[in-house]
């Protein structure tokens, strides 16, 4: 992710994003920015361009930052358009490996007894 001080994206870069999105995966991204008492709140939703955003949002990002914050809403959006890149190209950005965990051989690590001191 780019640095808030310096190398940091902009609208270009943003709608890049999005392009990317719309050209590989097919789906409209929409931006909804809304203002509460404690925070701002930016909804990135995908969608296919024949349903509408109304009748079926298939992917989802949210963004909830305090009054105040150095991001730009910019860098926000890009996040967001990233988010959405990266669950639609199969798994997200923070995605974990589910089930047991297994040693370097391929078995599943099994707990190993250990003394108390």
């Amino acid at each position: 992710m780019p640095q808030l001080t310096k190398n940091a994206p902009d609208g270009l870069d943003t709608y890049n994003m999005v392009a990317a999105i719309g050209a590989e995966f097919g789906l409209n991204v929409e931006f909804t920015c809304r203002y509460y008492a404690d925070y701002v709140q930016v909804i990135a939703r995908a969608y296919k361009a024949t349903m509408g955003a109304q009748q079926g949002v298939l992917f989802q990002a949210l963004s909830k930052t305090a009054y105040g914050q150095k991001a730009a809403r910019e860098q926000i959006e890009y996040g967001l358009a990233f988010d959405l890149w990266c669950q639609l190209d199969g798994g997200g950005a923070t995605a974990a490996q589910r089930g047991a965990p297994y040693d370097w051989q391929g078995r599943v690590r099994t707990p190993r007894w250990r003394r108390s001191k």
